[in-house]
């Protein structure tokens, strides 16, 4: 290599962002065998969420790149999971406009906080929210019997408590995140 090192937290991001066609296509598939492959294509990406970010204080390569990636990678992987799920008719579409809907405020929040030189950091609730969405799209991508939707209707339900909590969480905190621009700051590569 150029002497130039890799940067593992954006490639676990990067990583994260390259399994989502196939998950999204095995999904569609919608056989036992292809599901189960989903299963565990979805599952790799969901701890790439957490690794990368461990990786990035461990290493002390935390970037705004990062930053601004991460949560991005996120929500194109969740919205991509759940509208394929909705396609096969295993997850209801109430629920994924719920999550859709809330994951296009938060980025636009996001992006307009990081164009006006403000950070915009992940609340507790939002990265338990992203944990119960993560358990509850593996949970509808595996082809379990109608035995176990008690636990998928549970783990869905929390899923969409904590999306709605959050979501009412960032637009609490966005009129001061949002608040006067930060001079020399132009956006997000600044």
């Amino acid at each position: 290599m150029n002497g130039r090192r890799i940067h593992w937290p954006n490639a676990l991001t990067f990583l994260r962002v390259a399994l989502i066609p196939p998950v999204v296509v095995l999904t569609l598939v919608d056989t036992e065998v292809s599901s189960w492959i989903a299963f565990f294509a979805f599952g790799t990406a969901a701890l790439t969420d957490g690794l990368d970010g461990y990786v990035a204080r461990r290493m002390q390569l935390v970037s705004s790149t990062g930053q601004l990636l991460d949560p991005l990678a996120d929500k194109m992987l969740v919205t991509a999971a759940i509208v394929a799920l909705v396609v096969v008719d295993r997850l209801p579409a109430w629920a994924a406009a719920v999550i859709i809907g809330r994951e296009i405020v938060v980025t636009a929040l996001r992006l307009v906080a990081e164009r006006r030189g403000q950070g915009f950091p992940a609340s507790l609730a939002g990265k338990a929210k992203t944990g119960a969405q993560l358990v509850a799209i593996l949970l509808y991508i595996l082809p379990l019997g109608s035995v176990w939707d008690p636990l998928k209707n549970s783990v869905l339900g929390l899923a969409i408590a904590l999306t709605v909590i959050s979501g009412l969480d960032y637009l609490i905190r966005a009129p001061k995140l949002l608040g006067p621009k930060v001079p020399g700051r132009t956006g997000p590569s600044a």
